[in-house]
């Protein structure tokens, strides 16, 4: 007597046939082989993104930068400081980029741009230090105190007067180098000198006409001031 046969009920036959099939349609695929996945728009894509190398845009303008960028494959993004907006990217410079210059990375990738204006840049420049002055010996600021003493008399001295009166033997005595040295770090007024010293000269009672009172105070015997001293302080006492 046979076995009867069981019938497989109208679900399962239609899951069998559509297996069968797949089957047919692909055909079999190896154990070892690798599917390139598809594309949303159809059609297989690399499996390894092709890669860019960064170029340095640090001491650029953002808009120098951001079209560097765009042309290498590579996106950007502005990093301003807090409160401030990139509007205008002619006016930016980046002090920074991140990832850095040369490195390798995802095309598309964004570069973090760091900017700031660069009207900022030129303003925030140090301005050089001025050299402190060399630090004068004890013969040196002698003669300085010599000099300020002799400034203040009321007699009225001229640069290379005073430089005179300091290193002569009848007066101070300093060394020419320190008594140059005195008289420049003061820096007197050598126009108010003149005017000072013509002024002693009208009130000393010999009586000065316009040419002997040039004279006089031009003179190497004199006060030894410039032509051009000496005719300014002849002007302010009037003659």
């Amino acid at each position: 007597m046979r076995t009867p046969i069981r019938l497989l009920n109208r679900h399962k036959l239609l899951a069998i046939a559509a297996v069968a099939l797949a089957a047919l349609v692909v055909g079999p695929v190896s154990s070892g082989a690798a599917v390139a996945p598809f594309s949303e728009t159809g059609g297989q894509v690399a499996a390894t993104a092709s890669t860019k190398v960064v170029p340095n845009v640090v001491g650029k303008t953002a808009y120098v930068a951001k079209n560097t960028l765009k042309k290498g494959g590579l996106g950007y993004a502005y990093s301003a400081p807090k409160g401030s907006f990139v509007v205008l990217s002619k006016d930016w410079t980046v002090t920074k980029q991140s990832p850095k210059a040369s490195a390798r990375v995802k095309a598309g990738t964004k570069v973090k741009l760091t900017v700031v204006k660069t009207a900022s840049l030129h303003s925030a420049s140090p301005t050089p230090a001025t050299p402190a002055a060399p630090a004068m010996s004890p013969s040196q600021l002698q003669a300085v105190m010599a000099a300020k003493a002799y400034l203040s008399s009321g007699m009225g001295f001229s640069r290379q007067g005073l430089i005179d009166q300091l290193t002569s033997s009848y007066g101070n005595g300093f060394p020419v180098a320190d008594a140059t040295l005195a008289v420049d770090s003061l820096n007197p007024d050598w126009n108010a000198q003149a005017v000072v010293a013509a002024k002693a000269y009208m009130s000393s009672g010999q009586g000065f006409s316009h040419d002997s009172l040039l004279d006089q105070l031009t003179s190497p015997y004199g006060n030894n001031f410039t032509p051009e001293q000496a005719a300014y302080a002849v002007g302010q006492v009037g003659l």
